[in-house]
């Protein structure tokens, strides 16, 4: 039997990433026997998916899944394949040779872990982002870590990124039926062109409340290549917005408090406004108002996308 199941979900995926994701799959240091690949076709339409090349691999196949969405085609994943430990790997995801020895040595050392994942998840960009724009390109999933780190506090930064993301098969059923029983948490993570995310957020709190912790391990290395488009800036501005929109969403159906984002402050032409607040309140406005304008315009920028998220998701629960 197969030791883990490799589940790649893709929607009209550039094929040169891909084909790189499954080439990184193939040296994989351990026998193919030990493991089974499940491409899940998520309604492509580019044609991509026709061109691959999965006969290497004994016990590789594709699925359709017909139903649009990230949620929808990772539970698909968790249907149809077998064993003990499925390891979540994204289209665009080159993984280190060693990436499915080290991850099978992980899960019997610390079996405490529901989920867990990558430590260094470096870049490769096709076109460099703009400086301004560097501080924010960890939202393409970008990280490295000096150390191994795990708990079991759902709340804290110790999230496995979906991008090379292991997960127990006992905690991958139980959030396959917890999010098809709630419509609401459906709507977690990407559908076509939307970018909202959070789903792989919500693995780690399945996993927590099922008593088990969640982890992250330099040794799992990812390199994350990025394509021209995703350091456009009006991309990063609407992934910022998305992420904000889901992360209080997520906040919001686990019964914790959020609260609504003040709008950004503006003092220009309103010194009579000023005048008519009590002194304590017209200092807070005004120290708001020369913190917000000492930021620049790039990073007032997407303080304002992270607002507009906020403010979707009241409207959404609100109508």
């Amino acid at each position: 039997m197969e030791k883990v199941s490799v589940v790649i979900c893709t929607h009209n995926p550039r094929q040169e990433h891909l084909q790189r994701t499954l080439a990184s799959l193939k040296v994989q240091t351990i026998p193919q026997d030990h493991w089974e690949l499940l491409v899940v076709d998520n309604a492509s339409t580019n044609g991509s998916l026709q061109r691959i090349d999965i006969g290497w691999h004994p016990r590789a196949r594709i699925v359709q899944e017909s139903r649009l969405g990230l949620t929808m085609a990772r539970i698909r994943g968790i249907q149809e394949t077998g064993s003990d430990l499925l390891l979540f790997v994204d289209d665009d995801n080159v993984l280190a040779p060693d990436y499915l020895s080290r991850t099978l040595g992980i899960a019997k050392r610390e079996p405490q872990l529901g989920v867990f994942g990558a430590g260094v998840l470096e870049p490769e960009y096709e076109v460099a982002p703009a400086p301004d724009l560097l501080p924010y390109t960890t939202m393409l999933a970008l990280r490295t870590v000096p150390s191994a780190s795990w708990s079991n506090d759902p709340q804290d930064a110790v999230i496995p990124w979906g991008a090379g993301m292991a997960v127990k098969r006992d905690v991958a059923r139980e959030y396959a039926r917890i999010i098809m029983d709630d419509p609401q948490k459906q709507r977690l993570d990407r559908a076509g062109n939307t970018l909202n995310s959070c789903g792989d957020d919500e693995f780690s709190w399945v996993a927590c409340e099922m008593g088990y912790g969640k982890g992250i391990f330099p040794e799992l290395r990812v390199r994350h290549l990025i394509s021209r488009s995703r350091v456009d800036r009006g991309y990063l501005l609407r992934l910022a917005e998305g992420h904000a929109f889901s992360r209080t969403f997520l906040r919001h159906l686990h019964g914790l408090k959020v609260q609504q984002v003040m709008p950004s402050p503006s003092v220009g032409g309103s010194i009579g406004k000023l005048a008519r607040l009590r002194l304590g309140d017209a200092l807070y406005e005004l120290h708001r108002w020369s913190t917000h304008r000492s930021r620049t315009a790039t990073d007032r920028a997407f303080d304002e996308a992270k607002r507009k998220g906020v403010a979707r998701f009241f409207r959404t629960i609100h109508g």
